[in-house]
């Protein structure tokens, strides 16, 4: 019985110790996804005057914090080389609700932004 009663305390504490990243959220989070072969020298949210620096080809960036933001914002990229500029075709005016998103950048034959929104679980 005493076996049982403390496996069963144990069990309590490991479960109750144990939090998920969505628990102390209260922002909108979004990070950078760098899809293509090379490196990106700053990725720069032009209406929140945000930069994501250094973020290597096929890589993350660290997730940012926003009070709100839209799933598509107007961004520029800079490379070694090159600046490329990204503004959406529509004006987003809802915010996206409070989680953690990823914007995945890459560039296309013509040079242009190929930008998707992703929601991350």
């Amino acid at each position: 019985m005493k076996r049982f009663l403390a496996i069963l305390v144990l069990f309590v504490a490991v479960v109750s110790s144990c939090t998920d990243r969505d628990d102390e959220v209260d922002l909108v989070n979004i990070r950078i996804k760098n899809d293509t072969d090379f490196s990106f020298t700053e990725v720069r949210i032009i209406e929140k005057d945000t930069v994501y620096e250094n973020i290597p080809a096929g890589e993350f960036s660290d997730y940012y914090e926003f009070e709100s933001a839209a799933e598509e914002m107007q961004l520029s990229i800079v490379t070694d080389s090159t600046t490329y500029n990204y503004s959406p075709s529509q004006a987003v005016i809802d915010s996206l609700p409070i989680g953690f998103y990823t914007y995945e950048l890459a560039i296309d034959e013509e040079n242009q932004i190929d930008f998707n929104f992703r929601i991350d679980y």
